[in-house]
């Protein structure tokens, strides 16, 4: 019989994504700002997790997996020592009540910058898999323009880059959500990133994800005609001159921008959207048993 307590201690997670770069450098902050006690019980307890990695310079000649095992570990670094320092909010289970959302109270809560995990239904999808398999459809439209058009509009919107979802309130309540770009600067995800529609499917999973707060967008009720008259009214105060006003022409910018976040062509989020920049998602491996449900006899 397996001791249920030995496994109750063990925590195993099954890591989808790590921003390497920037988990490494958050950790290498904050262990140096760690009393001298903390370090070296900090150092004891991770030593351990080394052991099956050979050499003292294991990080400069490790193989891919080894990389990542690396970077796997050092998630869960970062959140050990962010807690002990009280610099981790998990916001999980006030995100899961609309009115949070509604009333502006998760905003007033958090800074851009700061660092949350949040624990919900979560959509990662990969745009451009989807654009390079519109052709697909070119065979049921009389557009043969379609996928190029398709390519285009997904490129220009979203690049090589994967967009994530997190749905507190659940999918239903999609607008309530912490949406970010995975952008992979640390090839974590180097030749999976084609295969995740297969592996994850259209629906949501239930993942927990480790970020930093992007940016908190302000509730605006302007309506898209009104944004797009002020950047018409901005480019004829640009074209009006005889010279280039580079102060008119980067706010002309500025509200252009706007105005293609308020209708949708754009990745930033409108409110009450909450934007966050992805360091890690991963979800636990959790034990299977057999139930009185599952038949054991032939």
């Amino acid at each position: 019989m397996h001791d249920q307590g030995y496994n109750a201690r063990v925590r195993v997670r099954d890591y989808l994504y790590v921003d390497t770069l920037r988990v490494r450098t958050l950790l290498a902050q904050l262990s140096s700002g760690l009393p001298e006690t903390r370090r070296s019980d900090h150092t004891r307890r991770w030593t351990d997790s080394l052991a099956g990695m050979d050499g003292p310079r294991h990080e400069e000649r490790a193989s891919d997996q080894e990389v990542r095992s690396l970077a796997d570990l050092h998630v869960a670094m970062l959140e050990d020592d962010a807690e002990y320092v009280q610099m981790l909010l998990d916001v999980s289970e006030v995100s899961k009540r609309p009115k949070n959302w509604n009333r502006g109270r998760l905003h007033r809560a958090l800074r851009p910058g700061s660092l949350i995990r949040v624990k919900g239904p979560t959509s990662i999808i990969y745009p451009a898999s989807f654009a390079a398999s519109a052709t697909a459809f070119d065979s049921f439209s009389d557009d043969v323009n379609f996928s190029r058009d398709v390519e285009k509009i997904v490129h220009a919107m979203y690049g090589e880059h994967l967009t994530l979802r997190v749905y507190p309130c659940g999918q239903d309540e999609w607008e309530y959500q912490f949406s970010g770009v995975i952008s992979d600067p640390g090839n974590y995800l180097a030749g999976e990133k084609t295969v995740l529609f297969s592996r994850l499917g259209a629906d949501p999973q239930e993942w927990t994800t480790l970020a930093t707060i992007s940016r908190i967008p302000e509730r605006d009720s302007t309506p898209p005609t009104a944004r797009f008259e002020r950047v018409m009214s901005t480019l004829q105060a640009v074209m009006g001159d005889s010279e280039i006003n580079r102060q008119v022409l980067e706010r002309m910018i500025q509200e252009t921008s706007r105005a293609m976040e308020g209708i949708g062509l754009s990745e930033a989020p409108t409110w009450p959207a909450i934007s966050v920049i992805p360091l890690a998602v991963y979800r636990a491996v959790q034990p299977s048993q057999i139930t009185a449900e599952l038949e054991l006899d032939d």
